[in-house]
């Protein structure tokens, strides 16, 4: 990595979120924090400004959010890589970063260490890095919704709704518009036979779906 440490930008709209990640970043001789920036729609113009080795990239950020700016990113010459740190351990979210051409997906609630081995990996090899606890699958235990013709969409959105999550914030967490959050919803009410998110919870608790 030779004598001057790799360089990060933390986007990030939670300046605690940020105090301790510059923390355990410049404890590390490795790697250094040489900014922070908490809207999307000032992201490119601040890698332009500090020309990072690694962006630590939230997905809720204001005016901008982060699937829409890795593709902006990627197409910067020179583009910095990016490692998308989140609390949402979704599937559908985990593909869409890896799509998009994302270098890594971490969790809020990874340990220093994790931080610092994905940086690592991200560098050096041309594997998505996955960090510990990242899930490959959101629903488990779905032989009956299986056997109702659920979408995976749908799925989705029963998991969201089974933790008491509104239409509004499912909307943002699945990146989709609330009238098709709306609408999923309507369907899933059709197809389960019941009529409000109350049976929904108790279908899923009887059912063990979830």
């Amino acid at each position: 990595m030779g004598n001057q440490p790799n360089t990060i930008l933390i986007c990030e709209d939670h300046q605690i979120v940020i105090d301790g990640l510059v923390s355990i970043i410049n404890n590390d001789k490795s790697y250094k924090v040489v900014g922070a920036v908490n809207d999307g729609g000032l992201v490119v113009q601040e890698i332009k400004r500090f020309q990072p080795d690694i962006i630590l990239l939230d997905l809720n950020l204001p005016n901008k959010n982060g699937l829409e700016l890795i593709g902006e990113i990627k197409a910067l010459k020179p583009s910095p890589k990016i490692i998308v740190l989140t609390m949402y351990n979704n599937e559908s979210i985990v593909k869409k970063v890896k799509q998009n051409n994302a270098n890594g997906f971490l969790l809020k609630n990874c340990s220093s260490n994790d931080l610092l081995t994905a940086f690592d990996s991200v560098l050096n090899n041309n594997i998505f890095y996955m960090g510990k606890g990242v899930k490959n699958d959101v629903v488990e235990n779905d032989g009956f919704l299986e056997s109702i013709k659920l979408t995976r969409r749908e799925r989705e959105i029963i998991l969201e709704l089974s933790k008491g999550y509104n239409v509004p914030k499912i909307a943002k967490l699945l990146f989709i518009s609330p009238r098709t959050v709306e609408t999923h919803k309507k369907n899933i009410f059709k197809k389960l036979n019941i009529h409000n998110s109350i049976d929904l919870i108790k279908l899923i608790n009887e059912k063990k779906l979830l």
